[in-house]
Parts: structure tokens; C-alpha cells; sequence
């Protein structure tokens, strides 16, 4: 392998997938419980019936561009769409890193941006922010003065604490840095807070957007940045032509017709959230942290293993003892009422009967 795969990506684990098959209740990906309401669903599939399948979509998407740069104040120039957020940051590194460049990041964050960084070659500088701390914006600064980073990463709200950074600190990590800021919004819908008026002031900052969460279209894979017109430019010379399928761009720019019912839909989730925060407080040898997005993080006992013990009761969660300062850690995404209910009353049978053993 070594005669013609890169050293850093044969030394990588890569991105594992966690378990989909055999549960009564799936928890574990930070999907919408809500799937695109039916009758939008006949209405675009009716739609679909009268586009041109042997035709390449047009190039961008101008429509669906304007569409989002109308929602967020912003003019079209000024966004960059993708197969998935994931794609984009994929994009943003083929454009930005080169071999030995510095990246700085708080962990533990999202997985992906570890795993990029090293196909690249780039050098990650962590700085550790264990789950219910404050953002350390003072060692962030710092490691900013001593490796001036290619780029700062910024997951905000953060995956999997839930976290969320405060926009006067990204305006003094912007100031700081000669790198570009990536700020990632994937769970912005569910905060209420966004770092696109920074725009304004900052050519350095880059967001990223994507429906896969709020907008229910994790299975359609549709993403997209917004930043200043001089760096999209450079990003659109690398981004891959036509990556927006016919499909994705009908579904997107409908749902966007029909933002309220998704809001609707993302404030049943926030008040769902709310709810099962305050009963993972009350249970005993269970310990759970704030979260402004959707889904919570948190950990039992040190000896009982919470995700082995759901899974067998068929309650699917995702296991986070593979992330930095997370061992024992479990992350719940916030589903149906019922669904959540089931897990409550799942985990408080699974937590009683350890206690009655001890």
C-alpha cells in the first residue's frame, strides 16, 4: 500500500458508522425524528417526474443560492452550496492546507475535523475542553500568537457537548488570527444564534451551514457556506462541479418555502431537549450537560456500561468513548416524545438495578 497511498491516510482508522440494525429506538445521529412531512413528499415527487434526469442541473444552482441569501441577509455571491456540509469542509482544506500547515481546534469536537486534517497533513494543535467548561478562549489565543494557524476550527453549537461559544469571543479569535476562522453552524437552527453579522466585519470568517439536521435532509446530503465574496471565489475554483443533484435542489428550495413548519418542528425538539435534560438531572449516578442543540450529552457509573446495557433493550445511542476526555460518555439525540419517554424510563430501570447490585 505504501507505493501508491499516502503516508497519512494509510496511518488513519477513518470514519466508522455506528450500528444502524435491530433497535426499537435510534438515538445516535443527531437526525430530525421529524421526516419531510408527507405531502411535501408526494408534491416533490410529483416534481421530480418532470425534471430532466439525463441533464446536467445547472451548475451552482443560482435559484436556490439567491433563496438562502435572502434568509440570511446576505447576497448570493456570498455562498458556496455542497453535497453536505462535509463535502464543503473537504473543499476548504483541498484549498487551504498545505503539508505542515497548523490547525487549531478545542477538543473534543467533531471527529471529522481530526481525520481531514491529518489526510492533509496538517497539524492539529488541540486545546482541551473537557464537557460543562467554559470555552478557553485565552489558550486559544495563545496557541493562535505560537503557530499561526492556517486555520482556527469552531463547531458552535458544539458536537457532541452541546456547547456554545459566545460571538464577542469569535470576534477576538477573528482579530487574532491571519488564518481563516471556520465556524461551524450545522446546529444553529436549535441555539438561535448565528455568527453571520461578524461578516460584515471580518473577511476571515467562514460559516457553514447544512439541512441535514433542522431541514430533515440527512439522507439527501445538502450543505453550504457562507463567507465573503473574495474567499468563496477561491473555494468555488476547487469545489466540484455540479454537486447538487436535481433531487436535493428541488427538496431544498421547497422546504425553504415552508421554513415555518420546519421551525415549528425545531421548536417541539428544543422543548423536548429541555424536558429530558431536566430528568437526566434528577436520576441518580447520571451526570448531564447543557446543550443548545440537539441532542445531550452524558455519562453514568465509571463500571457500567450505558451503551451495551441500551443497546441490548434496543435504544440506540452513540457511544463517545472514542473522542478526547470522553470515556464512558454517551450522546442522546433528542427524538419523538415517546421515543424520549422510553429512553427515560430504559435508562432509569438500567440505572436502578445497578444501584440495587452495588
Amino acid at each position: 500500500m505504501q507505493n501508491f497511498i499516502k503516508k497519512s491516510v494509510l496511518e488513519l482508522r477513518g470514519y466508522s458508522s455506528p450500528p444502524q440494525s435491530e433497535y426499537r429506538i435510534k438515538l445516535n445521529q443527531n437526525e430530525s425524528p421529524f421526516d419531510v412531512p408527507q405531502h411535501l413528499k408526494i408534491e416533490l415527487a410529483e416534481a421530480a417526474v418532470t425534471l430532466q434526469w439525463n441533464r446536467y442541473p445547472l451548475n451552482e444552482s443560482p435559484a436556490l443560492m439567491q433563496r438562502l441569501a435572502m434568509r440570511h441577509g446576505v447576497f448570493p455571491r456570498h455562498i458556496l452550496l455542497g453535497n453536505g456540509s462535509n463535502q464543503l469542509f473537504q473543499t476548504l482544506l483541498t484549498a487551504t492546507l498545505e503539508p505542515g500547515d497548523a490547525v487549531v481546534c478545542t477538543q473534543p469536537t467533531f471527529l471529522l475535523y481530526d481525520l481531514y486534517t491529518r489526510i492533509y497533513d496538517g497539524r492539529l494543535i488541540q486545546v482541551e475542553q473537557p464537557p460543562g467548561a467554559d470555552y478557553p478562549l485565552h489558550q486559544v489565543l495563545s496557541a493562535i500568537k505560537e503557530y499561526n494557524p492556517k486555520l482556527v476550527y469552531i463547531c458552535s453549537p458544539n458536537n457532541p457537548t452541546g456547547w456554545e461559544i459566545d460571538l464577542t469571543s469569535v470576534r477576538r479569535i477573528c482579530q487574532a488570527t491571519r488564518g481563516l476562522v471556520f465556524f461551524d453552524e450545522a446546529y444553529g437552527e436549535f441555539s438561535g444564534q448565528s455568527a453571520v453579522p461578524l461578516l460584515d466585519e471580518f473577511d476571515n470568517l467562514l460559516i457553514s451551514r447544512t439541512f441535514s439536521k433542522a431541514f430533515s435532509m440527512a439522507g439527501l446530503r445538502f450543505g453550504y457556506f457562507i463567507g465573503g465574496e473574495a474567499v468563496i471565489d477561491q473555494l468555488r475554483k476547487v469545489n466540484i462541479p455540479y454537486n447538487i443533484n436535481l433531487f436535493t435542489e428541488l427538496v431544498a428550495t421547497r422546504l425553504l418555502e415552508h421554513e415555518k413548519e420546519m421551525a415549528e418542528q425545531v421548536e417541539f425538539l428544543k422543548k423536548e431537549r429541555d424536558r429530558v435534560f431536566s430528568a437526566l438531572q434528577l436520576m441518580d449516578g447520571i451526570t448531564a450537560f447543557p446543550s443548545v442543540a440537539n441532542f445531550i450529552l452524558m455519562r453514568g457509573p465509571h463500571d457500567l456500561d450505558l451503551f451495551a446495557a441500551l443497546r441490548e433493550r434496543g435504544i440506540l445511542v452513540r457511544d463517545m468513548s472514542g473522542y478526547p476526555l470522553l470515556a464512558g460518555f454517551q450522546r442522546i439525540t433528542i427524538g419523538f416524545k415517546d421515543e424520549n419517554d422510553i429512553f427515560l424510563q430504559t435508562l432509569k430501570q438500567i440505572i436502578d438495578q445497578y444501584m440495587g447490585k452495588k
